[in-house]
């Protein structure tokens, strides 16, 4: 993030402190209840935003090396990630092109330069080819080359993996990600590396998680023993990127910096810039590292929660590990009060209490949410 925008952050912010506000939308946002419980919605969404916008699955410090691999299964399809021999990273649907087979079961390794399938061992490279088939002269005159793996777009920025679930398109990452991109890699994400990553099951919509990281009206209430003590009550800085957003959660030692100039003053000193991503991929930065979540739909009442820290390099020593385990777990801490409560919610909803939820105005980074879901669908 460059100093001039800094800057604006934080002087907005000391406004709002001072007067006692905090950045606000123009109305209310009502949504109805049937999005959160519809198997037909969720069909939609997922043919509409699942299967046609770059996904985030996966981190780039797991794929630095030739040989690298990870396999993933929250979206839907199978997938294999692989960095080939020469430094490349691909992507390719996890399946045998002989019998359909999945090709790969472990979910990660490294110094694989090849992969054979379990049931008839045809054999693929590390780039998707097919290699060898045990008895080849059975299949006549079958092309090995166009039986390769099937590809996927893929592409890497401050350190995360993007797939596009669609054999034959291309990914333009810049394109897609906006001037956030910049913003992200200006905090040197692209050479940090996973720590302490963890997939977490909860019987809730996928939306409900991500609305709750793009508002801080409940910080104060919802984390009482755990990061409450730590931010202001309900002041933010929130920004609109379509379908993307950026926030601000300032942090109460943002007080010290009335009549203080401001050039040169870091926003991670003063709270916590969160970075959403559009669809499903929320990411907190730090004062010294940067902690990022990816949620999934797996169905109209379940998720999957794909998360973890990226530190600035790996943790080698005790005391490396002690400082980021301490760090990590307040992280971690404040995700389980958010997902219980997102579990109750979910219940919430089949009771018919309500027929809609209402985001009040200092929760429309939400409202802007099912707006860039109203417009993929469209």
């Amino acid at each position: 993030m460059d100093q001039a925008t800094q800057a604006a952050w934080l002087s907005r912010t000391l406004k709002h402190i001072e007067a006692g506000t905090t950045d606000q939308g123009e109305a209310i946002t009502r949504i109805g209840i049937e999005r959160y419980i519809d198997p037909v919605f969720l069909a939609r969404e997922t043919e509409a935003v699942f299967r046609r916008l770059p996904i985030a699955v996966s981190f780039s410090s797991k794929l630095a090396k030739p040989g690298d691999f990870v396999t993933h299964n929250h979206l839907g399809l199978p997938l294999l990630l692989t960095r080939d021999n020469a430094g490349q990273l691909n992507a390719f649907l996890n399946v045998c092109r002989h019998r359909g087979a999945k090709l790969v079961a472990a979910r990660e390794g490294c110094g694989k330069r090849n992969f054979t399938c379990p049931y008839h061992a045809w054999t693929y490279d590390a780039g998707g080819k097919l290699l060898s088939l045990p008895h080849e002269a059975g299949f006549g005159d079958l092309d090995k080359a166009s039986h390769g793996l099937v590809r996927l777009p893929v592409a890497e920025a401050f350190g995360v993996v993007f797939v596009l679930p669609q054999q034959g398109a291309e990914l333009d990452l810049n394109a897609a990600l906006g001037p956030l991109k910049r913003d992200m890699e200006s905090f040197g994400l692209s050479n940090h590396v996973v720590y302490d990553e963890r997939e977490i099951g909860l019987r809730a919509n996928w939306k409900v998680v991500i609305e709750g990281g793009l508002e801080t009206y409940h910080v104060r209430h919802a984390h009482t023993r755990t990061i409450a003590p730590m931010f202001l009550d309900n002041v933010s800085v929130m920004e609109r990127f379509d379908p993307h957003a950026r926030l601000y959660f300032t942090k109460r030692e943002a007080r010290k910096l009335q009549d203080q100039p401001l050039d040169g003053m870091s926003v991670r000193d003063f709270g916590n810039p969160l970075y959403f991503f559009f669809p499903n991929l929320i990411i907190l930065v730090q004062p010294d590292h940067a902690t990022a979540m990816i949620v999934f739909p797996q169905g109209s009442d379940a998720c999957m929660i794909q998360g973890a820290a990226l530190i600035p390099e790996a943790a080698t020593t005790e005391k490396a590990r002690l400082h980021w385990d301490k760090n990590v777990k307040i992280f971690w801490d404040a995700l389980d009060e958010d997902f219980q409560m997102a579990q109750l919610i979910q219940a919430g909803f089949r009771s018919g209490a309500n027929s809609h939820i209402t985001f009040g105005r200092f929760e429309h980074p939400c409202g802007w949410f099912h707006a860039a879901l109203d417009k993929a669908m469209a």
